[in-house]
């Protein structure tokens, strides 16, 4: 073959290869301005859908307000609970030492035993002599229903109850 051949060979090579490096290139700017293009329309969506967002957001900030507003309330809440519980316990323990001294004071309660609770009575006001107590039963009294918890004389149902009582 002659070397003009081998030329014209070369010079066609070459030009294919200027050819597809071209379109190539081009192809490149083709889909670099495309992605511009789609950029440029998600930019301007969020700018769009921008003022939403502000709005979520002031809505969001809202809510936890109001979540520490309802968290601040419960906890005043759980605080006041807890100085009338306190409250109470001091109350009960008042009503109880009264009682104590009550039941130290009565010739009818013994407050030594082992056994002693003290306990409001569950009747109103003294009884005078020789009248007896709703519940109570006179000394020597055998009613075989009767069930005071705060007797144990004869004729008593329940032994169990109220054994800080002694009768006179």
């Amino acid at each position: 073959m002659d070397t003009w051949i081998w030329i014209v060979i070369a010079v066609v090579v070459v030009a294919l290869l200027v050819a597809a490096i071209v379109a190539a290139t081009r192809r490149n700017k083709k889909r670099h301005e495309q992605q511009r293009l789609e950029a440029q329309q998600l930019r301007q969506q969020a700018v769009t859908h921008a003022p939403g967002l502000s709005q979520a957001e002031v809505e969001a900030r809202e809510a936890d307000a109001r979540a520490e507003l309802a968290r601040a309330q419960a906890e005043k809440a759980r605080l006041e609970a807890q100085q009338a519980q306190t409250g109470l316990a001091q109350e009960q323990a008042r009503q109880e030492d009264v009682l104590r001294e009550a039941d130290r004071l009565d010739p009818d309660v013994d407050h030594r035993s082992s056994g002693y609770t003290p306990q409001a009575p569950t009747h109103a006001g003294p009884t005078e002599p020789g009248h007896t107590q709703p519940g109570h039963i006179q000394p020597g009294h055998t009613d075989p229903g009767h069930t005071d918890p705060g007797h144990t004389g004869p004729g008593h149902t329940d032994p169990s109850a109220g054994a800080h009582r002694r009768d006179v």
